[in-house]
């Protein structure tokens, strides 16, 4: 806490200083004035929690100086010291709400246990003020969640309100805001740093990590490109924030509907990464059902006709990018089905193209990261020419090859597969089946199986997403010792190295 002492009597000042622990009752900081005006620049310079002051002072007496103090500095509470025990004084110190009166000469006990009251009478008030907030707030956050999910009838909606001090005889509009990357700003802040006198009113909800809920209370619908413009700056000033926008209503009950307006606007970002506002269309979004003939086209095109499958995908996102638009929810749907048919004909795994390493694991993960459909749109068509380059390597093999090879693909993780088992596989003899595949492939199946773990090795190692002793596993190896043995043999690198030197 912080003491402001203002008298006209040096003496009496820093006999104060010096005589009371200050510390122990919790003061860190004690200003001094030698008079009225002066007192009056540090109390709104400083702000000091307590102000000890003669009633009777040069340019500014403590009842006028008191009268200025609470406009200029409402928070500070009066302790009056004076040797005046005049009516008029006592009145006007009681009409200025001060806190108590030591009478001169001073005596310190009296004066610690009058500064001890104000103190406590310091901390009640600001305990009360915290609880007060804090109800406060949970009764906006309450009726936020009201408004945006419906359900409440009218007098219930209007009783929150009035707990909440929200206005009920207005025009409304529902903002969302998004963080690109990370988590959006804490409401409060957002409030008074970007929406100008509506912060002082509007409600705010924090949806999730990223998004957040803003109800602006409008003195009429004329307001909303005021609104637009605070966003507009506010977006200048925050490159990583992106706003849906929802339709100005009149009644509260039809908040719901703004607020899913503006969701429908945020989703729109989704395919219009370069839109950092978006105010909602009802043509934007459309009643988007993936037919059955899409399933059936991709799927005719995987078994039938899959050196066009990159063709078709890429035709097929340019659809989704004209609109009108599926939410992104039925997106990552629809297209984590193509990825898994596609990985699911070879076994759970596309090795090819460009190093990268495609897993049933990792898929519906990556695709819910991507934060636009153009990020869908890549890492799928990537999908689609791994598969095609794959489906390009085998089919020159027959049809026993290419079936050791894709039992091999899906079982290389066993450390004890052996040509017995993939013979079994496909009802030959071993000696047989060692025959036919190296007369096609030019190598011997232990050898392919080998070489098949070192490059699947040398992938997973190089993107990063997996720890050393689980790449070991996935691959066959017995341990992860004698998976870096092998590892470093083939690179002159450890798998360690072999990660740094590919990320750096």
């Amino acid at each position: 806490m912080k003491v402001l002492i203002a008298d006209d009597d040096v003496y009496t000042r820093e006999g104060l200083v010096e005589a009371i622990e200050w510390k122990r009752l919790g003061i860190q900081e004690i200003l001094q004035a030698e008079d009225g005006s002066q007192a009056l620049q540090l109390a709104a310079a400083h702000r000091p929690d307590i102000v000890i002051t003669d009633v009777r002072m040069p340019k500014l007496d403590g009842i006028e100086f008191a009268e200025r103090l609470s406009s200029v500095c409402p928070g500070s509470k009066l302790l009056f010291i004076s040797g005046y025990m005049e009516v008029a004084y006592m009145k006007s110190a009681i009409r200025l709400a001060a806190v108590d009166y030591v009478e001169k000469p001073i005596k310190l006990q009296e004066l610690e246990k009058a500064i001890g009251r104000t103190i406590r009478y310091v901390r009640e008030r600001r305990e009360r003020e915290i609880l007060l907030n804090q109800k406060e707030d949970i009764d906006r956050r309450k009726l936020a969640i009201a408004l945006r999910t419906g359900g409440h009838n009218q007098e219930e909606i209007r009783e929150m309100c009035k707990d909440a001090g929200f206005p009920t005889d207005a025009n409304y509009i529902s903002i969302i805001l998004s963080g690109c990357e990370g988590k959006i700003t804490e409401p409060s802040i957002a409030l008074q740093n970007d929406w100008g006198v509506y912060g002082d009113t509007a409600l705010t909800e924090q949806l999730d990590q990223q998004r957040q809920f803003l109800l602006i209370a409008l003195g009429n619908r004329n307001e909303r490109g005021r609104v637009l413009h605070l966003a507009e700056l506010l977006c200048m000033r925050r490159l990583d924030v992106r706003i849906g926008v929802g339709s100005v209503v009149s009644n509260l009950l039809e908040v719901p509907r703004s607020f899913q307006e503006s969701v429908l606007a945020l989703e729109a970002g989704f395919y219009r990464p370069e839109s950092i506002i978006v105010t909602f269309d009802p043509n934007l979004f459309g009643q988007y059902a993936v037919t059955g003939e899409v399933y059936l086209e991709f799927h005719h095109c995987l078994k039938h006709k899959p050196q066009e499958l990159a063709a078709w995908m890429e035709s097929y996102c340019g659809r989704l990018l004209t609109g009108p638009y599926m939410l992104k929810e039925g997106v990552i749907t629809l297209f984590a089905s193509f990825a898994q048919a596609m990985l699911n004909d070879k076994n759970g795994m596309l090795l090819r193209t460009g190093g990268r390493v495609y897993q049933i694991g990792e898929i519906e993960r990556h695709l819910n990261q991507c934060r636009t459909m153009q990020e869908v749109k890549e890492y799928i068509l990537g999908m689609c020419l791994a598969y095609q380059e794959e489906v390009k390597e085998t089919s020159v093999y027959s049809s026993v090859i290419r079936a050791v090879m894709t039992y091999i693909s899906a079982h290389c993780n066993h450390p004890d597969l052996d040509v017995r088992e993939i013979a079994d596989h496909v009802h030959l003899s071993t000696a047989h089946l060692g025959v036919l595949f190296k007369q096609e492939t030019g190598t011997t199946i232990k050898q392919y199986v080998n070489d098949y773990r070192l490059e699947l090795a040398k992938r997973l190692v190089a993107g990063e997403h997996f720890k050393m002793a689980d790449i070991s596993k996935m691959c066959g190896y017995a341990s992860p010792g004698y998976f870096a043995k092998v590892f470093k043999s083939s690179t002159g690198l450890t798998p360690v190295e072999y990660r740094k030197q590919r990320s750096g």
